[in-house]
């Protein structure tokens, strides 16, 4: 047996269409005493904004004395949104606006969390040094003479790739950490509507990242030492067959 529908759901969009679309998801939510993600996810369901035949409150709606054609006035920032300006702005670009614009800034920070985290192990993919002998030589500049040409390489060692990861590495762990923070605060900051899922999340990150966090650091170190180490051996090395 199916879900029963919720009798907010129809209220929702009454009040929405009431307002002509001008009220926020929250504004809704505290109207309703309903939880904003409700909301929102009917908004998109729905598809609230395709069934706003025309601009202004229904007809009999006080709201709309005053206003000719119930829109908002003139130089009113709802213009930059709902008014001729859209006209520039490409169909898809729109769709992606108006998605954003009724998007949960909770979720929309959760879709920052787990594109940076993406990142993080995209990153280690791309610059993962397999051996102590994974040497890059590049052309870097070419130069041409008369009678002949001369080439300039730039060589990079694995401790210098190494050293690299580690250190970008470090700044994206960084990043996401703060916003871990930032996302932990929002949600006691909304505690009362915020769903267990979303409460959930982040005690699931504390796990997976703050624990692991302590093993990490001491990988990291071990890692910096043995890339000085390597790196003291190659230059003893270099020097030991210069010709003084």
């Amino acid at each position: 047996m199916g879900r029963q529908r919720s009798p907010n759901r129809d209220k929702a969009f009454q009040i929405y269409n009431k307002y002509n679309g001008h009220i926020t998801s929250k504004e809704i939510a505290k109207l309703l005493n309903e939880n904003i993600n409700n909301i929102n996810n009917w908004r998109v369901q729905d598809k609230w904004s395709k069934k706003l035949n025309k601009i202004g409150a229904p007809f009999g709606n006080k709201n709309a004395v005053g206003n000719k054609g119930g829109g908002a006035p003139k130089g009113n920032v709802n213009s930059f949104k709902y008014g001729k300006y859209t006209k520039r702005i490409p169909f898809a670009v729109k769709n992606i606006m108006e998605e954003l614009d009724i998007e949960d800034p909770i979720e929309k920070l959760w879709r920052s969390i787990c594109l940076q985290e993406a990142r993080i192990i995209y990153m280690q993919d791309i610059m993962h040094v397999k051996s102590k002998e994974d040497i890059t030589k590049e052309l870097k500049k070419t130069s041409y003479g008369d009678k002949m040409s001369s080439e300039e390489y730039e060589i990079q060692f694995a401790w210098d790739k190494e050293a690299n990861l580690i250190s970008t590495q470090s700044k994206a762990l960084n990043i996401l950490a703060k916003l871990i923070k930032q996302y932990d605060e929002m949600l006691h900051a909304n505690w009362d509507t915020v769903t267990e899922e979303q409460k959930l999340r982040v005690e699931r990150l504390k796990v997976q990242i703050q624990n692991p966090e302590l093993k990490y650091r001491k990988e990291q170190d071990s890692m910096k030492l043995e890339l000085e180490k390597e790196r003291f051996e190659h230059t003893k090395a270099m020097d030991a067959m210069k010709v003084w």
